[in-house]
Formats: structure tokens, C-alpha cells, sequence
């Protein structure tokens, strides 16, 4: 007998990769804010529209089953009674002189005339409510509001930089009562007052907007805008109505900075260029950035504070501060540095730079 030839090996099945079930995640709200489509008029002309449409709908529907109304005369119904009746229902549940005989119009006037009235009623409400009521109020509110500001802080523009400072400025003690935020998108205002902040919704550039921000009795307004351009006219629409307000501008193009200077800021900030140099180090070093961003952040280990001399500081050196060191000191306007000045000693009204760890001395001392 001959051997059987081997079979040929079986050729796998081709299969599709299975998807990999992404775990279940609860719907997230409404992210996505357009300009409304309609002006004012146009949408109170199209709610006008509405409610003339529904009538004329329950009248006509009430005239095709006129048999089934009666008034006190017990008469059949005419036009003119009809166009009473109607109104008279949609717009309340009647007087009683015409009613319903029949049971098909007990249905109508139930399951049919009832729900046109509602949406009429919520139609008359929220038109209220929106062209009147809501104006009101946030006028009411806008008053009391502006009276409580005052050395307040104002961040115009709410986008990756901004959101971050209003951060640092809550975790450093700030009251969220007294930022206040300017963005022209929706979405981004309601990020920033879900953190407790005000919100005013506009462009930050408009000299009404500002004014109603109350930038003249401001500490400071910060302006976090993402065009340089906008930055530098923002710059000047600020400096021109609060001539002594601190401005702090970001910019991202190094070639505008000496406009913006000229513009009237007072501190100027590229995170671009120091996001660049942050990338250099970290190619040389390892600690260096961990470091710097520990430094900066209110939520670090140490933090590098401006602030006035102690009286305990006074007459104690420069250089020998227990639990801080001190790496700029400023006097009569002169700013002395560690590594350009000797040390010296401190005096009375002297504004310190110092690095200082972000507990309390008690604990500092005992974890030495």
C-alpha cells in the first residue's frame, strides 16, 4: 500500500480584530456654544409667529367640531364665537358661557387645546423672562457687583494660560469674589464660574466691557489672550482708562514685546521663550525643572514670594534669613542680588525675594 501524501496544512481562518469595550462613561454636558442665529427681534418676531400659528391651529380644529360647543343658549356656535372661545381657552381655561357637549370635544379641548396652551404660557414666560426679567436682574446684579470690586483682579481671556492663573491665584489665597474673568466663548465662562470666579461675557478689547470690570480700581489685569495682536490693543484699551493698574500681558512672539512695552504694560511674560528654555535645561539636567515648576507653583514644596520685611527680619543679614534664603533684595527702588551684591543687613521697608518652604516654620524645623 502507499503512504498518503501528507495533507496541506489548514490555512487559519481570517478574523477580525476584536474591539477592545471601552468602559461605560456618563454623557458629558453641553459642550459645544454658537452664536445665537437670530437677533432679539427677530426671534421675539418668530415667537410672535408661534403663538399666531397655535391659535389659528385650535381655532380651526375647534371650528371643524363647532357641533360639539355650546353656549348658555344652548346654540350652535359662529365664527365670532368661535374666535372667543378660542381665545378665551388658550389663554385661560375659560368663563364657562361655551362648553364643550360631546365627548369628542371634551377630548379636544383636553388632549389637544391644553398642550397649545402650555407651550403658549411657556412661550409668554420665558419671552418675559428673557427680554425683561433676566435684563433686569443682571443689571441688578452687575450694580451690586461693581460696588463690591475693588483691588480685584481682572484675567482677560480664559484659555490654557488664563485657566491656569486663575488656579494659582485661588490656591495662593485669593477670594474667588474678587477675580474676575472676560472671555467671549460661553463654554469658557462656565469653567471659570464653576470655580467660584465672576464671569462677564465679551470681548475682552471692548471699553465698556472693561469698565464695567472695573479696571481702574483693580489690582491688576491680567491679560491671557492668544493673538499678540488683540494682546497689545487690550493693552492699550486698559491703559488708557486705568492709567495706574498693573498689567501683566503674556505674549507668545518675542518681537512684540517692545510694543507691548510701549503699549503700557507692566510685565511682560513669554511662554514660549521660557518654555524653551525649560526644554534646554532638561536636556542637561534632571532636577532642574521638577525644581522650577515646584518653585513657581503655589501647591509646591518651596515657594520663591516677594514681600516686605519682617520686623524679626530687620537688622539680621541678608544671607543668614533661618528658613529662607534670599536671592533679590529691593531698596529705594535698587534691586540687590545674591550674586552681584554683598550680603548686608536688612532694614525697615525693604522688599525681599526669598525661596522659603511652603509649611510652617515649626515644621520645616522639625523635618531639618
Amino acid at each position: 500500500m502507499s503512504a498518503q501524501p501528507n495533507p496541506p496544512p489548514r490555512q487559519p481562518r481570517f478574523r477580525l480584530p476584536r474591539r477592545a469595550r471601552t468602559p461605560w462613561q456618563a454623557p458629558r454636558a453641553r459642550t459645544l456654544f454658537t452664536r445665537p442665529a437670530a437677533s432679539p427681534q427677530r426671534v421675539l418676531l418668530h415667537r410672535v409667529y408661534l403663538v399666531v400659528g397655535l391659535c389659528v391651529l385650535a381655532f380651526a380644529v375647534l371650528y371643524l367640531d363647532r357641533d360639539g360647543l355650546r353656549d348658555a343658549n344652548r346654540k350652535v356656535l359662529g365664527i365670532v364665537d368661535l374666535m372667543y372661545f378660542t381665545m378665551v381657552t388658550v389663554a385661560t381655561v375659560g368663563y364657562g358661557d361655551i362648553v364643550p357637549v360631546t365627548a369628542r370635544a371634551r377630548l379636544i379641548d383636553a388632549f389637544f387645546i391644553v398642550p397649545i396652551r402650555i407651550v403658549i404660557w411657556f412661550v409668554f414666560l420665558g419671552t418675559a423672562y428673557q427680554f425683561v426679567i433676566q435684563r433686569v436682574v443682571e443689571e441688578f446684579r452687575m450694580k451690586r457687583l461693581q460696588k463690591q470690586l475693588n483691588d480685584h483682579v481682572v484675567i482677560c481671556g480664559y484659555g490654557l494660560s488664563g485657566s491656569v492663573a486663575v488656579r494659582e491665584l485661588l490656591e495662593s489665597g485669593f477670594a474667588a469674589e474678587s477675580i474676575v474673568v472676560i472671555d467671549p466663548q460661553q463654554a469658557a465662562l462656565e469653567a471659570a464660574t464653576a470655580l467660584g470666579v465672576v464671569g462677564l461675557l465679551g470681548d475682552p478689547s471692548r471699553e465698556d466691557l472693561l469698565q464695567q470690570a472695573q479696571v481702574r480700581v483693580a489690582r491688576a489685569v491680567v491679560i491671557a489672550v492668544a493673538d499678540d495682536a488683540v494682546a497689545i490693543l487690550l493693552t492699550l484699551t486698559v491703559r488708557s482708562i486705568a492709567p495706574q493698574t498693573k498689567i501683566v500681558a503674556r505674549i507668545q512672539e518675542q518681537t512684540y514685546q517692545r510694543q507691548l512695552r510701549q503699549a503700557g504694560a507692566d510685565v511682560i511674560v513669554s511662554s514660549t521663550k521660557i518654555g524653551g528654555l525649560l526644554l534646554a535645561d532638561a536636556v542637561v539636567s534632571n532636577y532642574i525643572v521638577p525644581f522650577i515648576n515646584d518653585l513657581l507653583s503655589t501647591r509646591g514644596r518651596v515657594n520663591l514670594l516677594e514681600r516686605e520685611a519682617t520686623a524679626q527680619e530687620v537688622g539680621r543679614w541678608s544671607n543668614a534669613l533661618p528658613g529662607a534664603v534670599v536671592v533679590g533684595l529691593v531698596r529705594a527702588g535698587r534691586v540687590l542680588s545674591f550674586y552681584e551684591d554683598a550680603a548686608c543687613p536688612i532694614e525697615a521697608g525693604d522688599l525681599l525675594m526669598v525661596i522659603q518652604s511652603s509649611r510652617h516654620p515649626g515644621e520645616a524645623a522639625a523635618a531639618g
